[in-house]
């Protein structure tokens, strides 16, 4: 029996260490290649995957993600780029986005993960949308890429308390409503291709950071803490939307161009409309505003109509635009006495109906589109002042103080109906 040498031992020893750690690197390597094979087999698109250098995985069409694909709460393998989408919505065991692809050619997804904190790891470009609404742990957009195409969604985020971070250039909608934790617009896009909205966003107080220019509309209604819109948008190329914003006393600092519609109805603490802007192109409502009482600094033109119904404190026109381009409403305002200050030309239709404390129809509009209607105004005792021409129908019904039709139009297109 041959005795060996102490020297020997250590040698044989540490080849069969190395022997061991190579196979077992070799299963290690062997064991992800088999996984990479697993998952891509399970791919909807998995004939235009193709793996290169250090396993990085990549394809020309989507790649998938669902819970069970992820390893510790992250992404199982490294994910280089991806022509179509990358989706791993709902993926709520998510805790980060390492590993993502850096350059996605259509949308990216990954909404409804809860436990994902942070988009440290997001792709920097995105060609058409990405999209992490509901994401409950999420408190900051920082990761964020930097350039999308198409739309940018991170509504329902409960726990974002800041814009910072977000892509400074969004093709077309950003859309950060109901993010009942987030304070300010800081951080927010300077330029959106479509629409802008914060709907919802209980504990904003401030417009500020706001985009200065949106392409389509701007949104922010029901936000019960707004009180200014200092930093709104200055043009907006469709609709402007700050209606249901009940701590809201002014319209200074709103939008002074807006391309269609403009809506402040429902704003209980409104008392003015100073700020408004001074041309509409399609419609502006303040109606349900009830501490409102005066249409002074109201837009000077509406090309569609202009809405001031239901404002209980409202006691004279006095500030109306003087040209509207389709309808006028002043009905149920029960504190307007007179109509002095109406518009005197209305293309479509003019109502001051179920204002009980009107007395004269004086001031009315002398030329009316479509139909006028005063019905159920219970202490009207005059038609004086009435429109001299009405395209449609002119309306009196249930007006018990009303003793004579004197001053009653003189051509009426449709009916008189009393």
């Amino acid at each position: 029996m041959k005795i060996k040498k102490f020297s020997e031992f250590i040698t044989e020893g540490m080849w069969g260490s190395a022997l061991r750690r190579s196979n077992s690197a070799k299963e290690r390597k062997d064991d992800e290649a088999n996984r990479i094979q697993e998952f891509i087999d399970n791919q909807p698109e998995s004939a235009v995957i193709y793996i290169t250098d250090g396993n990085v995985i990549n394809s020309k069409g989507s790649i998938f993600i669902r819970n069970t694909d992820l390893i510790n709460g992250k992404l199982p393998f490294k994910f280089g780029r991806v022509d179509a989408s990358f989706d791993c919505d709902g993926c709520t065991s998510l805790t980060s986005l390492e590993g993502a692809p850096q350059e996605v050619g259509r949308n990216f997804y990954c909404s409804e993960c809860t436990s994902l904190t942070s988009l440290e790891g997001a792709p920097q470009k995105v060609g058409w949308n990405f999209i992490c609404s509901k994401c409950n742990s999420l408190t900051s957009l920082k990761g964020s890429p930097q350039e999308v195409g198409g739309n940018f969604y991170c509504s329902e985020c409960t726990s974002l308390t800041s814009l910072e971070g977000a892509p400074q250039e969004v093709g077309w909608n950003f859309i950060c409503s109901k993010c009942n934790s987030l304070t300010s617009l800081k951080g927010s896009p300077q330029e959106v291709g479509e629409d802008f909205s914060c709907q919802e966003c209980t504990s904003l107080t401030s417009l500020e950071g706001a985009p200065q220019e949106v392409g389509g509309t701007f949104i922010c209604s029901d936000c019960s803490s707004l009180t200014s819109l200092e930093g709104a948008p200055q043009k907006v190329g469709e609709d402007f939307y700050c209606r249901d914003c009940p701590s809201l006393t002014s319209l200074k600092g709103s939008a002074q161009e807006v391309g269609w519609n403009f809506i402040c109805s429902k704003c209980n603490s409104l008392t003015s409309l100073e700020g408004s802007p001074q041309e509409v192109g399609e419609d502006f409502s303040c109606s349900d505003c009830p501490s409102l009482t005066s249409l002074e600094g109201a837009p000077k033109k509406v090309g569609g109509t202009f809405s001031c119904y239901n404002c209980h404190s409202l006691t004279s026109l006095k500030g109306s635009p003087q040209e509207v381009g389709e309808g006028f409403s002043c009905q149920e305002c029960p504190s307007l006495t007179s109509l002095e200050g109406a518009p005197q030309k209305v293309g479509g239709a003019f109502s001051c109906s179920d204002c009980p404390s009107l007395t004269s129809l004086e001031g009315a509009p002398q030329k009316v589109g479509g139909t006028f209607s005063c019905y159920n105004c219970h202490s009207l005792t005059s038609l004086k002042g009435s429109p001299q021409e009405v395209g449609r129908n002119f309306y009196c019904r249930n007006c018990p103080s009303l003793t004579s039709h004197e001053g009653a139009p003189k051509k009426i297109g449709g009916r008189f109906i009393n």
